[in-house]
């Protein structure tokens, strides 16, 4: 038996597909709500210094790329199921330990292990739904996937925001615990296609160069998720500083996420419309201007009305960069590396959003919180350059570019389940 991981249901919306969608969002509801929490509670308990409480709270990404680089070249040989019930397991056990945390180093350390819980479970459910989506439908289908994270990244710190101004400090610690509890039993019930590996593709597996932990073809368009990863981190990390910093207390501090995530929601599944009806060069130069307006708008904020203009702005840039770039990754991925392109998307993602609270938060003291979007609005535009020169002039995501590589990947797919299948007769 060659396995399943072919056979592509007719419709979009299966029981396994809406089960993804709503543990999708479970996954990164903690990730939104701790990554800001973290911030928060190592400058009030701890008196960190504001580096280092960005430190502490990007290395729950670095925790994430830990575990994605290898869990991409990995996934199918360990299993997606098993994989994803590990992570979930990972993500389970390091919840509750926040509180009892008795410095910031080791509220450091924490934050690494959990990432590598939430690295593990987002690439298994990540993988899963790029198998299980039809190609012609991938640009709709990862759209609405990544809605789940558009939910959690604005009620995720919504919850966190408010409960802080409430002084309910601890508990987003244990409603992160119970949510993560709640991820470990769908991680149970989702039924996961998996793909069986030749004796030829094993012998590959084996190897241990750095090339094959990451997708060639990916790592163009992955790029710009890290550009955009960090520019999107400069708010999420420092958005309730900065709203204080500005004197900013009304609905433009409170409701930032909440407009964000309203216009994220459209943006999403309009991206992968646009993606599958007209490619990805048209999709994704705009929104990247979109986030560049976004970080120059925040950079000359002083009013809740130009917050709320900033949130819409970055709500549609960056919610179509991350929707068009993880469903072009798919796309220029091989079949047989789907695992590792996922893994390469979202190790770029990761570092852009990781690395960025930390690069960003040491202009703060010379040159104020302005900086840290004048900085932003910067590598926007070169995020924009680079796509041009080296994806929109080479007219690689044209609609029908797009429509002969797919043809082609799937005849590729039918010649290896073609070989498999004598393999396996004769082996009978």
């Amino acid at each position: 038996m060659v396995g399943n991981y072919t056979a592509k249901p007719k419709r979009l919306f299966t029981v396994n597909y809406i089960l993804i969608l709503i543990t999708n969002f479970l996954i990164y509801f903690v990730d939104y709500a701790m990554m800001l929490w973290t911030t928060a509670w190592a400058i009030r308990h701890f008196k960190a210094d504001v580096s280092v409480a960005g430190l502490a709270s990007g290395l729950f990404i670095v925790g994430a790329l830990i575990a994605r680089i290898p869990i991409g070249r990995f996934i199918d040989f360990i299993g997606r199921r098993r994989t994803f019930i590990i992570g979930a397991l990972v993500y389970l056990a390091s919840s509750p330990l926040y509180l009892l945390c008795p410095n910031v180093w080791i509220l450091c350390v924490l934050r690494l292990i959990h990432g590598f819980g939430f690295g593990t479970a987002s690439s298994a459910s990540s993988t899963v739904v790029a198998a299980i989506i039809p190609l012609s439908r991938m640009g709709t289908g990862i759209g609405y996937y990544t809605l789940g994270l558009t939910f959690a990244s604005a009620i995720g710190p919504f919850v966190a925001i408010n409960l802080d101004a409430r002084g309910s400090y601890e508990a987003v610690v244990w409603i992160s615990t119970a949510i993560a509890a709640m991820i470990l039993v769908m991680s149970l019930l989702i039924k996961c296609p998996e793909r069986s590996i030749l004796q030829s593709e094993l012998k590959q597996l084996m190897r241990f160069k750095i090339g094959d932990f990451f997708e060639r073809n990916a790592l163009q368009i992955s790029t710009i998720a890290m550009l955009g990863g960090i520019c999107y981190s400069s708010v999420l990390s420092y958005i309730a500083a900065y709203a204080d910093y500005r004197g900013v207390s009304g609905i433009g501090a409170t409701g930032f996420f909440i407009f964000f995530a309203a216009m994220t929601v459209l943006s999403r599944p309009f991206a992968g419309w646009l993606i599958d009806h007209c490619g990805g060069n048209v999709t994704i130069i705009p929104a990247i201007l979109c986030e560049a307006c976004s970080m120059l708008v925040m950079a000359f904020a002083k009013t809740d009305a130009m917050f709320l203009i900033g949130a819409v702005l970055l709500g549609y840039g960056y919610g179509t960069i991350t929707a068009g770039c993880h469903t072009l990754a798919v796309h220029v991925s091989p079949l047989h590396r789907i695992g590792v392109g996922t893994s390469t998307y979202f190790v770029f993602l990761d570092v852009g959003v990781g690395v960025g609270p930390y690069f960003l938060g040491l202009f703060v003291k010379s040159f104020g919180f302005e900086s840290i979007y004048l900085i932003s609005f910067v590598i926007a535009i070169t995020a924009a350059l680079f796509f041009y020169t080296y994806m929109f002039r080479a007219r690689l995501f044209t609609r029908e570019r797009m429509d002969r590589t797919a043809k082609a990947k799937m005849l590729r797919q039918k010649r290896r389940n073609r070989d498999a299948n004598g393999l396996v007769s004769s082996n009978s």
